[in-house]
């Protein structure tokens, strides 16, 4: 009889630890919904495919680095949606509210098509966030009539300095992915009268 009381009393108790375990935050690189509405009407598509993101982001848990050769994964800190689908959803809005904005040159054009090649998307605690990343772009025109399609081909590397919790790291990536954003529009705003361009974009170090 004692060792059943003792038995269940156990159980109870492993019960009440795993009832006060730290609960599961869920993040997303998408805007606010206030930010979200600001987007605007661009009048062009935007489509946007992420065609590769390493295979140590296939995890639902965010990813620090903490070593030269090392990653943790964050059991209790993880994404809203794959990372790959976060990328591309908050890559696709960024890119609408530049558009929303842009140069006469840019606006003729019915459809932004965009496929983006992630090599790393990665943080260490409490000091940068970075991506780094290449990505094909394609303007198809308005008038179906037309053979002005204009292409560019980049390469992107952004870093940003990061403090505080796993908010910041977020926040950091959100940064990031916005000057991807600046980056592509920038290079399709140039293209004039070129109907290619390959090019190398790199974003300064922000905090």
């Amino acid at each position: 009889m004692n060792a059943y009381r003792w038995l269940a009393t156990a159980s109870l108790l492993s019960v009440g630890m795993g009832c006060t375990s730290a609960p599961i935050r869920y993040y997303t690189l998408t805007p606010p919904a206030d930010r979200a509405a600001s987007v605007g009407n661009t009048g062009m598509a935007v489509e946007v495919r992420v065609t590769h993101i390493p295979q140590q982001l296939q995890h639902s848990e965010l990813m620090v680095r903490t070593g030269p050769t090392a990653v943790t994964l964050l059991e209790n800190e993880r994404w809203a949606s794959p990372v790959k689908e976060e990328i591309k959803e908050s890559l696709r809005l960024e890119l609408q509210r530049r558009l929303a904005r842009s140069a006469d040159s840019i606006s003729v054009y019915a459809k932004l098509s965009l496929e983006l090649d992630v090599q790393q998307f990665e943080a260490q605690f409490a000091q940068r966030a970075w991506l780094e990343a290449s990505w094909h772009a394609t303007l198809t025109p308005a008038d179906p009539r037309s053979t002005d399609t204009r292409t560019a081909t980049c390469t992107f590397h952004a870093e940003q300095e990061i403090q505080g919790g796993y908010d910041a790291i977020v926040e950091g990536y959100q940064r990031d992915i916005a000057a991807l954003a600046d980056a592509i529009v920038a290079t399709l705003s140039n293209l004039k009268n070129a109907t290619e361009v390959a090019c190398q974009s790199t974003s300064p170090r922000r905090g």
